[in-house]
């Protein structure tokens, strides 16, 4: 069977451009040898990727190029419950080009689980494997939290399950693992929006080395993977250990092999700091209310449904939760999905986190979003005409309910 194509131009050799993209990076990062992976995963971003990208992805499928591994999908730019264009809308023309990517990438053996948080639909790498992972927040949850091994790959993603092989350099050498810098905890860290906080302001003050930290208790699944994510979104280390929790750090001195250096402090002060760069401390009318990204876990969605208490969202506010197929699914035939449709909750299956609809021109002022992901609250402000209220998910409710957001820790 021929790949059915749409290409308007033509690629030269693009499997020979897959090993070559392999020995670029092995140069750039003086890797000396590829080294089987036993997974990938890969982001298919047609806002980034656009035109070139589909038809590049494509041509890769026309000529034969199949997957080798078990290789996952991260989220797309449109509700695949409902298609690509629909109900917002394509308005920055993109759904056809991320179908596009999405078909061929299926057709070359891609599961479609179409998420950024593959690990709440069980697909989690085996401690001390080898795999290569795009989307920054499951790299630092494989390396930290799973024992696992993964660089913070892009478009290498690919040719990485094309080949089964991905250049042996930073975490998948041991000596790049181990902890560079020491944080204590020595405040209380409540919900997991201050676990987010908390994520947040270590990998900034780590500044790209592999942060070491005592006094925090274990995590959560949830818990772990928001706080894997802030981590991510706003530093460049693809590690950290926690002491006692995270499988490479048993003891401080494990996690350091060497000398433990001297800890730097966290405090309550620390954490509002930090919470100020997100969140402004006033009360205030709000449009809409985002939860779920990463990507909600059915524990998340159940969560909502409690703490909305049969009580239905304010008719000036946009609710929505992002989740994956998988989730959605289950939310579904538990009554927990029709619970949320009947309180005026939408839920979306696969699509990208924290979009939503709000984008440029959807709203004659610049909208107030409220949610309580970190990675939202950096990143949305960023790419949508909004400002942004962080917090719980206690008060993100609360605000869907009443229509304003009430600050406070």
């Amino acid at each position: 069977m021929r790949y059915p194509s749409s290409l308007s131009r033509n690629f030269s050799e693009p499997l020979n451009v897959v090993r070559e993209m392999l020995d670029a990076v092995c140069k750039a990062t003086h890797a000396t040898q590829l080294i089987p992976i036993a997974s990938s995963h890969i982001v298919l971003d047609a806002f980034a990727m656009g035109r070139a990208g589909a038809e590049f992805i494509e041509s890769l499928a026309e000529q034969g190029a199949r997957f080798v591994v078990p290789t996952t999908i991260n989220s797309i730019s449109y509700d695949r419950l409902v298609g690509p264009g629909a109900p917002a809308g394509d308005v920055l023309g993109i759904h056809g080009f991320q179908k596009r990517m999405l078909d061929a990438c299926e057709y070359m053996g891609a599961m479609s689980t179409c998420s950024c948080n593959p690990f709440s639909q069980g697909i989690s790498p085996l401690y001390g494997q080898h795999v290569a992972w795009s989307e920054s927040a499951t790299t630092a949850y494989i390396n930290s939290i799973l024992g696992a091994h993964s660089n913070r790959e892009g478009a290498t993603a690919i040719a990485s399950a094309i080949t089964g092989l991905t250049p042996s350099y930073g975490m998948h050498e041991k000596a790049n693992r181990y902890g560079t810098l020491h944080f204590s905890v020595e405040t209380e860290v409540g919900d997991r929006s201050e676990l987010q906080l908390l994520g947040a302001l270590i990998a900034r003050r780590a500044n790209g080395g592999v942060p070491v930290i005592s006094g925090l208790g274990a995590l959560d699944d949830d818990e772990a993977f928001g706080f894997s994510a802030s981590f991510s979104i706003i530093g460049n280390s693809s590690m950290f250990h926690i002491c006692g929790v995270t499988p490479d750090a048993p003891s401080l001195q494990a996690a350091f092999n060497a000398a433990v250096p001297r800890p730097i402090v966290i405090d309550s002060r620390d954490l509002d700091k930090e919470r100020l760069r997100y969140e402004n401390g006033q009360a205030r009318k709000i449009d809409m209310v985002s939860v779920g990204a990463p990507h909600a876990s059915i524990k998340e969605i159940h969560q909502v449904v409690r703490l909305l208490n049969s009580r239905k969202v304010n008719p000036t506010v946009k609710f929505v939760i992002t989740t994956n197929r998988g989730n959605y699914a289950i939310a579904e035939s538990s009554g927990l999905l029709s619970m949320l449709l009947e309180a005026g909750v939408q839920v979306t299956a696969d699509r990208s986190c924290f979009g939503c609809d709000i984008v440029a021109g959807k709203f004659a002022y610049r909208a107030v979003l409220a949610t309580n992901s970190l990675k939202a609250a950096y990143s949305a402000p960023g790419t949508r005409e909004v400002d942004v209220c962080y917090g719980s998910l206690s008060q993100c409710i609360e605000a869907a309910v009443s229509g304003a957001w009430a600050p406070g820790r």
